[in-house]
């Protein structure tokens, strides 16, 4: 049999990394921070040693999953901010497809909930850069929308209350096994109805 190539063993490094990182995300929806390395090479049917050997402790694998999940959501929420629409079509768009993602991927609700929690859970300042990209990358851009859209008076408190919003509604679907009757578009209406209400 004739060794693997170069490119076969970074397919297989990137396979296992997925699925580590799917597996962490499992975890940490079952036991937060208390989460171990050897809780997540069980979730991953691997063993301990391979997952180990691609993370030391689970701060750095914790770090891996929160950032990818950064990418995953600046890919899911791009669609909203670069369609041709009005500002508030674009908001009402960002959320009903970051509410939709949070349902799929359960790495984008982590991220959402850390950074709703200002990361209080982790040691240090580690997590500071990843907090200034999702404010830069996320949050701000929905404030944006939401001054020219909705009221230019306190778009970030406005901006908090939908994030909050998704956050909660996410929660109890994934914490009562109710993903799949999750109506994302009553619930996003229903957001935006409030704030425009209130805004008037």
């Amino acid at each position: 049999m004739s060794p693997r190539t170069k490119e076969q063993n970074e397919a297989i490094r990137e396979m296992r990394m997925n699925q580590i990182l799917q597996a962490a995300a499992e975890v940490y929806l079952e036991k937060g921070i208390q989460l171990e390395i050897r809780d997540v090479s069980v979730k991953a049917e691997l063993g301990y040693g391979t997952v180990y050997h691609y993370y030391k402790n689970k701060y750095m694998l914790l770090e891996d999953l929160l950032w990818d999940a950064l990418s995953q959501t600046e890919l899911t929420v791009q669609p909203a901010l670069t369609e041709d629409s009005s500002s508030l079509y674009k908001a009402e768009s960002f959320s009903r497809l970051l509410l939709q993602k949070c349902i799929q991927d359960p790495s984008v609700f982590i991220l959402l909930k850390t950074v709703a929690d200002n990361f209080h859970h982790f040691p240090g300042n580690r997590f500071s850069k990843l907090s200034d990209e999702f404010h830069k990358q996320i949050f701000l851009p929905l404030v944006d929308l939401i001054r020219a859209g909705i009221s230019p008076v306190s778009p970030e408190k406005t901006a908090n209350l939908i994030f909050g919003s998704l956050i909660g509604y996410t929660a109890l679907n994934i914490h009562h096994n109710m993903r799949s009757e999750m109506d994302v578009e009553g619930i996003v209406d229903m957001i935006f109805s409030g704030i425009q209400n209130k805004e008037r």
